[in-house]
């Protein structure tokens, strides 16, 4: 019995692939059986020489293969070419069977059958690096047989394999192959049907019309979901979970608690799984602040399925020490495990994490570039960091791992990612009435007109969500100045950036995406989101913050060197 994880899977099995791949003669006609791919263009399978034929020939009593009309083991199913997604669970089966006459005495032909990656032999595909898994099950039936005292034996095998996540390098050609007496160099031969099929990895968000496999028999439990006239695809989510960390800092958790953190120049847990370790996401927080001491966001790092990524100011993207500078990308790409799309001044990073039926869960990252993020993780899972536990109850979201807690220092140092034990102490923040006080209240009335101001325009009048947080943080910020430091030498500060990047903006930054993504509520009711493409050019005519224009010149300098600088 096999015990699969609950996700969606494509079976190829022999029900499945009954009538199609079922051998009927040798060889693979490419032209006839190769899938009627959309835009996908199937590369050439890799020259193999011929099967091995060293079956014995009929030469006298006691000679194997005397009464083996057919000295070849037969391919009886196989998978068909498929188009699969990246993060896919895929399944293949393949069933071989050899009969022969034989004398009581005669040895069996010992059947064996494989599943190997024809694009290159050479690969190990249960290995570590390619983790499939794979089951080879027997068996044998016997019969009296004539001429008298002779027996027919039917040898049947089995293989199946899957691999839980399909990565674009599994893409390629795959043969199932079976031989009798493998190993012997005298008798070994293998089958001549040449059962190969491709599997073609594609992009989730590439994925349309026409992408499966159109000949007869095709596959019809693959995990696409067609609901309407036009065939498109129709996937839902499950609901997610959205915490934001942004400013100087200040946290709006999974279940809604809204803080400042006691941060101080070091790298923070921001949320992981704790329910399978899925992924792992950390902050790095360096200096900030013009009046008083004050840590930003610098960089987000995420680890999920043995990779890791960071996301850096500029929306520069780390990937194994390879610099991806994500503005000059259109549309979505593929870096390691993730994919990742720039769209106007949010860097977007995407991961599906599950799927079952036609739902999914996705862990989702939006990146200003500068000093905001937005986290959604499915509302399913249990976290643990500054984002909280994601329970759909605040009253529990500073609790240290588990262990009730009611002191927000206490938490914030739990969250720590010190390695060297470098990391100073965090100080407790400033309240508002403290920084009005620091402040003063002149240039504090300032503050407050100018962020009412920003909250007021008219790209943000339809969302639902609660400003008040917002404008509080915005208050915050606009006093206390955001005079920052390049990351690559503490000495460099960036002149200017409170005109450039005004602090208040950054409050607006996080609001705009708070209303302009899919969110639900504590029910799973989804919450719809509202079109803010052009909110900076509404606060632009009111001269409160920068354009996108402004942005994209602006924050590519407050980061790594880039190119094009």
């Amino acid at each position: 019995m096999r015990l699969l994880p609950a996700v969606i899977t494509l079976l190829l099995s022999t029900e499945i692939v009954r009538g199609t791949n079922r051998v009927e003669n040798n060889g693979f006609d490419e032209t006839t059986d190769a899938p009627n791919f959309i835009d996908v263009s199937i590369p050439d399978l890799p020259t193999t020489g011929p099967a091995i034929i060293t079956s014995s020939t009929p030469e006298g009593p006691g000679e194997i293969g005397i009464f083996d009309e057919s000295p070849f083991p037969f391919i009886d199913s196989y998978p068909q070419s498929l188009i699969v997604r990246e993060g896919d669970m895929v399944e293949f089966e393949c069933k071989a069977s050899d009969a022969a006459d034989h004398l009581p005495n005669w040895p069996k032909h010992d059947l064996s059958i494989e599943l190997f990656y024809e694009t290159d032999p050479k690969r190990d595909l249960t290995s570590t690096e390619h983790n499939w898994f794979e089951d080879v099950s027997h068996s044998t039936k016997s019969r009296p047989s004539h001429p008298k005292g002779r027996i027919d034996i039917t040898e049947v095998a089995e293989i199946y394999v899957y691999k839980e996540f399909v990565k674009k390098d599994d893409e390629g050609w795959y043969r199932c192959r079976a031989c009798i007496y493998k190993g012997d160099p005298e008798h070994e031969s293998c089958d001549e049907n040449y059962a190969k099929f491709h599997m073609h990895v594609k992009n989730p968000h590439d994925m349309a019309q026409g992408d499966e496999p159109q000949n007869e028999g095709s596959t019809t439990s693959a995990p696409y979901y067609r609901d309407n006239d036009f065939g498109e695809l129709n996937f839902k989510d499950n609901p997610r979970s959205s915490c934001q960390v942004f400013g100087d800092p200040h946290v709006v958790s999974f279940d809604g608690t809204v803080y400042n953190l006691p941060a101080t120049s070091c790298d923070y847990i921001l949320a992981l799984d704790q329910n399978s370790a899925s992924f792992f996401i950390y902050g790095r927080m360096r200096p900030c602040g013009l009046l008083a001491q004050g840590v930003c966001l610098e960089s987000i790092t995420i680890y999920a399925n043995r990779d890791a990524i960071q996301l850096q100011r500029g929306w520069l993207v780390n990937h194994r020490g390879e610099k991806v500078e994500t503005v000059k990308t259109s549309g979505p790409i593929t870096v390691g495990v993730f994919e990742v799309e720039f769209t106007g001044t949010t860097l977007e990073t995407r991961l599906l994490l599950n799927e079952e039926q036609n739902k999914q869960d996705w862990l989702k990252i939006y990146w200003d570039g500068f000093m905001t993020v937005t986290i959604e993780v499915p509302q399913s899972t249990q976290t643990q960091g500054l984002c909280g536990n994601n329970n759909q109850d605040p009253i529990d979201d500073i609790d240290v791992w588990g262990t009730y807690n009611d002191n927000m220092l206490l938490f914030s140092e739990s969250m720590k990612v010190d390695r060297n034990w470098q990391c100073g102490a965090g100080q407790i923040p400033l309240t508002l009435d403290q920084m009005r006080d620091l402040c003063g209240g002149k240039k504090f009335g300032k503050a407050e007109i100018r962020c009412n101001k920003i909250f007021s325009i008219h790209s943000f009048e339809n969302c639902v969500h609660d400003k008040r947080p917002y404008i509080d943080a915005c208050i915050y910020d606009q006093c206390k100045g955001i005079n920052i430091q390049n990351n690559l030498y503490d000495w460099m500060v960036i002149p200017k950036v409170d005109k450039l990047l005004p602090p208040g903006c950054n409050a607006a930054e996080a609001y705009a995406m708070k209303c302009s993504t899919k969110s639900w509520n504590e029910n799973g009711d989804i919450v719809s989101e509202i079109d803010l493409a052009d909110w900076e050019n509404d606060l632009r005519q009111s001269n409160h913050c920068p354009s996108k224009a402004a942005k994209l010149d602006s924050i590519p300098k407050l980061g790594c060197p880039q190119t094009w600088m």
